[in-house]
C-alpha cells in the first residue's frame, strides 16, 4: 500500500520526478563506464604481470633475496641441491600447476663491433609455454624448444645494435665468483616489450644458456603457477609451511608484490575512481534531497490532513523515503540499461589510445560486471532513503494546527 501511494506521488509530478531520473541515470552511466574501464584495464595488468612479466602467482627465494639479493648474488643463489628440493617440495602441494625456475641476468651485448647493456631474465622454453598456456599462446617473445643459444631481444635494442632473427652475438658477464665470461647467441626472435623503458634492453635467455654464462648450475627464485589466482591465500602459507619443515628457510611473495607497475596504476585509478564516485554520488543524492524539498513543501498541508486523521509521524516518513527510492531505483535501472548500449557502442568502435610508457597502441574496452552494477544501484538506493529522511523528518516535526495552516 506504502509504494502505491510513493509511486503516485512520485507520478503527481512527472516534470520535477523526470529530471531527477535523469540525473540518477546519467551518474550511474558515468560511474558504470569508468568502473567497466578500469576493470578491464586491471585484469589486463593481472595477465600482463601473471603471464608478460612472467610472474607467476607465487615467488619463492631464500629469506632475504629481495633486500640484499643483488649484493651478494652467490649467498642467495639456489644451487643444484637447494633448487633440487624446494621444486621437489612445491610440486607435492595440492593446486600448483608449474614449478618454474628462474635466473636474472645482466650485462653486455655485442654484434662484434659494438657493445650494449642487456637485462632480463632466464627461464625455459617449456616452462614459458606451460605459463602462456592456450589463451596466450600467440604473444610475441617465445623461446625456441631444443635451442639453447636462441635469445629474444628486444625490438628497440636490435634496432640500436643492428640485430635481426638469426644474427649472432655475444653475451659477456660476470660469474658469481666474478669472473668475466661470454657465451655465442643467436638471436631467436625480435619481440616489443611493449614498455619504452625496456624494450631498448630486455633480453630473455634459455635458462641453460644464462647457467653457462653465469657458471651455475642453480638458480635465483622459483616461479609457481597455481591453478588461478584466487587459490593464493590457500596455498601460500602450506607451501611456507612444507618448505620450513624441509629445512629451508624460504621468502614467498604474490605476483601483485613484485609489479611494480600494477601496484602503481592500480592505486592511481582506485584514487580517480573514488573521487569520481564521490562526485556523482553528491550530484545524484543532491538532486533528490532538492526533489523530496519541494515535493514536501507543496505537500504540508496534505501532512498535516494525514497527520489529523490518525496517521503516524513515521508512516509518513516512509512514505517519503519509498518515493526517493522509487526515483533512485529507476534513474539507475536506466543507466545501467545505457550503461550496457553506450558500453558495448564504444567496444564495437575499437577505440586505441596510447596509455603512458607503452610502445604500443591499447584498446578502450569497457567491461560491464552485472555484481559491480547491483552494487552500484543497491548503494545509491540506500542513501537515496537516507537523503530522503531528513527533509520528510523536518516536515513532520510541525504541528498539526501549524501544517494545515501552511501557505
Amino acid at each position: 500500500m506504502r509504494c502505491k501511494l510513493a509511486a503516485r506521488n512520485v507520478l503527481k509530478n512527472r516534470r520535477r520526478s523526470l529530471v531527477t531520473v535523469l540525473s540518477v541515470a546519467i551518474g550511474f552511466l558515468a560511474l558504470s563506464l569508468f568502473e567497466g574501464y578500469f576493470t578491464y584495464v586491471y585484469r589486463i595488468l593481472k595477465d600482463q604481470a601473471i603471464v608478460g612479466e612472467r610472474l607467476g602467482h607465487l615467488t619463492v627465494v631464500r629469506r632475504g633475496f629481495f633486500d640484499q639479493g643483488t649484493l651478494d648474488p652467490e649467498k642467495f643463489q639456489l644451487d643444484a641441491a637447494a633448487l633440487e628440493l624446494v621444486t621437489r617440495t612445491v610440486r607435492e602441494v595440492p593446486g600448483v600447476k608449474l614449478v618454474s625456475p628462474r635466473l636474472a641476468v645482466s650485462g653486455l651485448v655485442s654484434n662484434g663491433t659494438t657493445s650494449h647493456i642487456f637485462i632480463g631474465e632466464a627461464i625455459s622454453a617449456e616452462d614459458q609455454m606451460a605459463l602462456r598456456g592456450a589463451e596466450y599462446a600467440y604473444l610475441p617473445g617465445k623461446l625456441a624448444p631444443g635451442r639453447d643459444d636462441a635469445v629474444v631481444i628486444g625490438q628497440k635494442m636490435a634496432k640500436i645494435m643492428g640485430l635481426q632473427q638469426g644474427s649472432d652475438g655475444v653475451l659477456m658477464a660476470s660469474t658469481l665468483s666474478g669472473m668475466v665470461n661470454a657465451v655465442d647467441f643467436r638471436v631467436g626472435e625480435v619481440a616489443n616489450t611493449g614498455s619504452m623503458g625496456t624494450d631498448d634492453k630486455f633480453a630473455l635467455l634459455p635458462l641453460a644458456l644464462a647457467r653457462k654464462l653465469y657458471g651455475s648450475d642453480g638458480a635465483d627464485r622459483v616461479v609457481v603457477l597455481l591453478d588461478s589466482v584466487e587459490s593464493i591465500p590457500a596455498v601460500k602459507p602450506v607451501l611456507l609451511e612444507k618448505l620450513k619443515a624441509a629445512g629451508f628457510d624460504a621468502e614467498i611473495k604474490e605476483w601483485s608484490e613484485l609489479s611494480v607497475y600494477y601496484t602503481q596504476v592500480k592505486g592511481l585509478f582506485d584514487m580517480m575512481y573514488l573521487f569520481i564516485m564521490v562526485v556523482v554520488v553528491m550530484v545524484a543524492m543532491t538532486s533528490v534531497v532538492n526533489t523530496m524539498t519541494m515535493a514536501i513543501a507543496e505537500r504540508t498541508r496534505e501532512i498535516g490532513t494525514l497527520r489529523a486523521i490518525g496517521m503516524r509521524s513515521m508512516t509518513i516518513k516512509s512514505l517519503f523515503v519509498i518515493e526517493g527510492v522509487i526515483i533512485v531505483f529507476v534513474g539507475s535501472l536506466a543507466g545501467m540499461a545505457l550503461s550496457y548500449a553506450i558500453g558495448a557502442g564504444i567496444n564495437l568502435a575499437e577505440i586505441t589510445y596510447s596509455p603512458p610508457d607503452s610502445s604500443e597502441q591499447a584498446a578502450l574496452v569497457i567491461e560491464l560486471l552485472f555484481n559491480n552494477m547491483f552494487g552500484s544501484l543497491f548503494t545509491l538506493s540506500v542513501l537515496a532513503a537516507v537523503a530522503s529522511y531528513f527533509p520528510a523528518r523536518h516536515a513532520t516535526q510541525k504541528t498539526i494546527v501549524g501544517a494545515l495552516g501552511h501557505v
